[in-house]
């Protein structure tokens, strides 16, 4: 195959596979900035170049629903149903450890109470 003869596509991704995250990354922030800029449009007018205090709050919160529907994506229903299996679990364990523990200490209590009863009877 020549190079005359191969097709280059103009909409293929041109990009090393180290830099995947970067882009994405960056891909992440322009559309949570249009995002952000959508509601801001919707929210308030500009009236200066300068945002009041209620545009940076507006904002702020804006960025804050953002962030917060991102996390509930995070885990699907399989991983989630495993976390909820390993908290299940490690609830049961530490009721356990603590059980565990109020047992030594009432041990400690008996061979306290045993050794003053021995030292009575001498």
């Amino acid at each position: 195959m020549s190079q005359e003869s191969e097709e280059v596509d103009p909409n293929a991704l041109d990009l090393w596979p180290e830099h995947v995250v970067d882009a994405l990354n960056a891909f992440e922030g322009i559309r949570e900035q249009k995002a952000i800029e959508e509601a801001m449009n919707g929210t308030a007018k500009k009236k200066n170049t300068a945002e009041t205090e209620e545009q940076k709050a507006a904002k702020e919160k804006v960025k804050m629903r953002l962030l917060w529907e991102k996390y509930t994506t995070i885990l699907d229903n399989q991983k989630l149903s495993v976390w909820r299996s390993l908290d299940k679990a490690l609830m049961k364990y530490y009721s356990m450890l603590v059980n565990r523990q109020n047992l030594i200490e009432e041990t400690g209590l008996l061979n306290q109470q045993n050794e003053e009863l021995k030292t009575l009877l001498n």
